[in-house]
């Protein structure tokens, strides 16, 4: 995958990601949480481009155990980035429900299935 059609790709499915916030954020429930909300869609468009970068620089590397460790080290930091997002805006924030969880979840789940995609399409560019 170049460069060019990840950042086009990117832009779509942020773009998309944005409009999915904004309906979900009108509903009375989860207003509270809008700033989670769009804090995590930078992030996640900030990790996704980390990932891309890192997944690239590691499909061209001549150790092609460069690529799976590159692949397992953003999946676990990322979950575990997550966790400690929950837990501490829990902390902090001290909601009086657990919805914050929906839009952060759905915005996590997006970006996820887009990471899987295009590292699957930086690993078939490797071998």
């Amino acid at each position: 995958m170049d460069q060019r059609s990840f950042f086009i790709q990117l832009g779509l499915l942020s773009l998309g990601a944005a409009i999915l916030l904004f309906f979900l954020n009108r509903l009375p429930q989860l207003q509270a949480y809008s700033t989670l909300s769009w804090i995590s869609l930078a992030a996640f468009v900030g990790l996704s481009i980390l990932m891309y970068l890192a997944g690239r620089r590691a499909a061209e590397s001549d150790n092609k155990n460069d690529f799976t460790n590159a692949v397992l080290g953003f999946t676990a930091g990322k979950m575990f980035l997550a966790i400690l997002v929950l837990l501490g805006y829990s902390q902090l924030a001290q909601p009086p429900d657990k919805l914050f969880i929906i839009p952060f979840f759905a915005v996590y789940l997006i970006y996820t299935i887009f990471e899987t995609y295009f590292m699957m399409k930086l690993g078939r560019m490797s071998a």
